[in-house]
């Protein structure tokens, strides 16, 4: 008998346990960030493998890279793996915990849009197709231009804020911004940049026109400055939803809706855990990035920009605009509160 095609066998029928044990050490870890990013090159290496080796007719190859691929997703996305605890965020933070959860019931539906910008054109006609579904808020990260800013504001009758952090963000309210017992109605806090970059989270409470207050948190994570950066960045983001969700906790979570330009996908569980963790849930944004490559439209793959949402909120629905000359799409979240709020 000969052992050599014996124990080759034994070795290839091991690769799904082997590809399963890896993801699941990392589904946790900072890494998943970059595995996922990448997962839709990886899983168009994997059909060609399989392919190729079916084509070969070695059955036992495309078995074993068939079930590596279903065995990486799952311990990817879906293994059951126990939520970090809950830690606390800054001390200064619990004086706004009333405001948030003692804010009015609201009275009806929010429409929230968001969009992250990038120089060049496409940003004033994104702005059109993001007026023409009539936002209750709009927040636009990438930006401090004056005039967009006053644009927004007259369209929705209500008030602006632009914050100079990092690229800058403009917030605009069909309403106000609300004050906390106190002399400002904005509250921020640094999170985990490079040097020279820039991460940061904004807490206020828009309060939208017959509608209601809004307890709302924007969190801005910085970008990786090329390759050698990538390991350490995919560190960074997860220390900064883990610092996001402490917030949260503190605040209280229940009435909240966070917003986040994390860079990274919201599949990734060394991100969502965090925020599940303090009683948030995912919007369910659809991919809204790369919208274009070098001017060309292209399958959008990752929901860069997510919206996470607390126990008292029902998503009604959620969407990506179209818009054409940027590599980010706009996207919008229609929420009503529960019958409980």
């Amino acid at each position: 008998m000969d052992m050599v095609p014996s124990l080759r066998a034994v070795v290839i029928s091991l690769v799904p346990a082997a590809v399963l044990l890896v993801t699941a050490a990392i589904a946790q870890t900072p890494l998943s960030l970059l595995v996922v990013i990448a997962e839709p090159l990886l899983l168009i290496a994997g059909i060609y493998g399989l392919v190729l080796a079916a084509w070969n007719r070695r059955p036992l190859w495309a078995g074993a890279i068939g079930a590596s691929l279903v065995a990486g997703g799952f311990s990817l996305h879906e293994a059951d793996i126990a939520s970090p605890a809950p830690s606390q965020g800054p001390e200064w933070m619990r004086k706004l915990r009333g405001c948030t959860l003692l804010a009015k019931p609201t009275t009806g539906p929010v429409r929230i849009v968001s969009w992250t910008v990038s120089a060049g054109e496409g940003i004033s006609e994104g702005v059109d197709s993001i007026l023409d579904i009539r936002p209750d808020i709009v927040i636009l990260s990438g930006t401090r231009d004056r005039e967009l800013g006053a644009r927004l504001q007259e369209a929705l009758n209500g008030e602006v804020k632009f914050i100079p952090d990092g690229d800058g963000m403009v917030a605009a309210v069909r309403g106000s911004f609300q004050y906390c017992g106190g002399e400002t109605d904005e509250w921020h806090i640094d999170l985990p940049a490079k040097p020279g970059g820039s991460a940061s989270a904004m807490m206020g409470f828009p309060h939208v026109t017959d509608v209601g207050v809004i307890p709302l948190m924007i969190a801005r994570m910085d970008r990786p400055q090329g390759p050698l950066d990538w390991a350490a960045w995919s560190q960074r983001v997860v220390d900064g939803a883990t610092q996001s969700g402490a917030v949260a906790h503190t605040i209280g979570s229940r009435k909240m809706v966070l917003m986040t330009s994390l860079g990274a996908p919201s599949t990734a569980l060394a991100l969502s855990s965090p925020l599940i963790s303090v009683g948030l849930s995912s919007a369910g944004i659809g991919p809204n990035w790369p919208a274009e490559i070098a001017g060309l439209p292209v399958l959008t793959q990752h929901n860069l920009d997510q919206f996470w949402t607390g126990s008292e909120w029902h998503v009604q629905s959620s969407k990506v605009l179209s818009v054409q000359g940027q590599n980010r799409s706009p996207v919008a979240l229609d929420l009503v509160p529960r019958i409980s709020q």
